[in-house]
Formats: structure tokens, C-alpha cells, sequence
């Protein structure tokens, strides 16, 4: 910046440098907006995170079964018992059955991204299971849905971790 210094009756330029004090506040700046950056982004991104979805996934691959996939009458929750043996065996599905073979979270339609178990209970007793090892520690979503098999009722685990 250039100064004329004009009270001796002569121009004498002087010039004015950065000085410390000046370089101190705009690091002081940058530092304070990097560190609100850094600050800010895990919680604009946490949404997006994959442990959000997991009841969505778990009550999703519990609809797909109870109302799509084991059911071949068209009615929802009515299973047909040929599809669910041959679900829980692992097996070549019957005619009208809409699973597929292999493991169960693709059987389920939910990818390989989630570990997935589907358990068959009566009266709160494991009848069928198949899928990974629940943990015991951990969070595991779960949705359940009461089904018909053979005109007994049932329920349908889908748990989702």
C-alpha cells in the first residue's frame, strides 16, 4: 500500500508490508473454517448411513416373504408350505415359488451389503432357520409378521444387521 506523506511539503512514499499480526488473523480464519468443515460433514452425511436403512431393509425382505415369495395362492400371509420348506432347505423352488437359491440375503432380495436370518417360530419355538448367525452382541433389526401355514399360525422373524 503506498502512503504519501505530504505534511513535510516533499512526497515521500512509504510502503506498509504484511505484518505478523496480519498473516496470524487470516491463518486463525482458515483454521476456523477448516475445522467448521470438518465438523459439519459427519453430521450433513450421517443420514446416509447404512445403519438408518436397516429397519427399512428388515421390513422390506419381511413383506417380500410373507406377501410375495412364499405365498402362492395371492393371498398375503397365507404361505404356502411346499415354498417355505423348500425356502428354509435351500432348495430348488417349487412351481409357483419366487425365491431364489443361495445365500439369503439375495433370496430375500436384499443383496450381500446386510447379513441376513429368516426364522420360522410357533408358539415362540423355532421351527425353520436359515441365514447367518444372529449376534449376540450388536444391533440386529428385527421385522415380524404373522403367517398361516396350513391353517396354523406362525411367525416370521427376518432379522437384519
Amino acid at each position: 500500500m503506498d502512503r504519501r506523506d505530504r505534511s513535510s511539503g516533499r512526497e515521500r512514499r512509504r510502503s506498509r508490508a504484511q505484518t505478523t499480526i496480519d498473516y496470524a488473523i487470516g491463518v486463525g480464519i482458515f483454521l476456523l473454517a477448516v475445522a467448521w468443515v470438518i465438523s459439519t460433514v459427519p453430521q450433513v452425511v450421517q443420514p446416509f448411513d447404512d445403519t438408518q436403512d436397516r429397519p427399512l431393509v428388515a421390513n422390506r425382505a419381511a413383506d417380500r416373504l410373507a406377501g410375495d415369495v412364499l405365498s402362492t395362492s395371492g393371498e398375503r400371509t397365507v404361505l404356502d408350505s411346499e415354498c417355505v420348506d423348500g425356502f428354509f432347505d435351500n432348495t430348488t423352488p417349487p412351481a409357483g415359488c419366487r425365491y431364489d437359491t443361495g445365500p439369503v440375503a439375495e433370496a430375500v432380495g436384499v443383496g450381500d451389503r446386510y447379513d441376513v436370518n429368516v426364522t420360522l417360530l410357533q408358539n415362540e419355538a423355532v421351527v425353520e432357520s436359515r441365514g447367518d448367525v444372529v449376534p449376540s452382541s450388536g444391533r440386529a433389526i428385527a421385522a415380524r409378521r404373522t403367517v398361516l401355514i396350513d391353517g396354523r399360525v406362525h411367525q416370521l422373524l427376518v432379522r437384519v444387521w
